[in-house]
């Protein structure tokens, strides 16, 4: 760091790489900047660091997350080995014949058994239609939990457990 004040044999801080300790002599300079410091404590002669830029430095050190290990990418060989490795599981729904196969949207609706095609996936069969708008598929590659457009709630489908002020409602919008 720039110092105008500083010179050769002058007193500064720095820190010490070997035993921490933070007073050391200037020993040489370049133009205006220190080069070179000698440790009051230990000796030791290293380049000199400005102990707020180290302080500055050890928070970032201590901030940044250490970099994930990735697993090395497989070749073409390890693939194939890989998915002959996979065991090839059954449909627990037999497909429906009888019903034409549909192509895959999200807003559609779909039965047990029913036959889909998937863009990415290809063809295969609704083993379960889940509440909350879900199917679980079997395709040749394995099961997916796809989405669907969740049904929408009506009145009607509250039966015995609807609320009396609804019919209240009613009463007073045809006043």
């Amino acid at each position: 760091m720039g110092n105008m004040k500083a010179s050769v044999g002058a007193d500064v801080e720095s820190i010490c790489r070997k035993c921490g300790d933070v007073w050391h002599v200037i020993v040489a300079m370049v133009e205006d900047d220190i080069a070179k410091v000698q440790c009051k404590q230990c000796n030791g002669l290293h380049k000199y660091k400005d102990p707020d830029v180290a302080e500055a430095e050890a928070k970032t050190k201590a901030t940044k997350k250490p970099a994930k290990k990735r697993a090395p990418a497989m070749t073409a060989a390890q693939k194939k080995a890989a998915a002959a490795a996979k065991p090839k599981s059954k449909a627990t729904v037999a497909p429906n014949l009888k019903l034409p196969t549909k192509p895959y949207k999200f807003s559609d609706t779909f039965v047990s058994g029913q036959r889909i095609d998937h863009v990415k996936f290809g063809t295969g069969v609704v083993e379960d239609v889940i509440d909350g708008g879900k199917i679980e598929v079997f395709f040749p590659e394995g099961r997916k939990v796809l989405a669907i457009k969740k049904p929408e709630a009506t009145l009607a489908t509250l039966g015995d457990s609807r609320p009396a002020w609804l019919d209240d409602l009613k009463t007073i919008k045809s006043e």
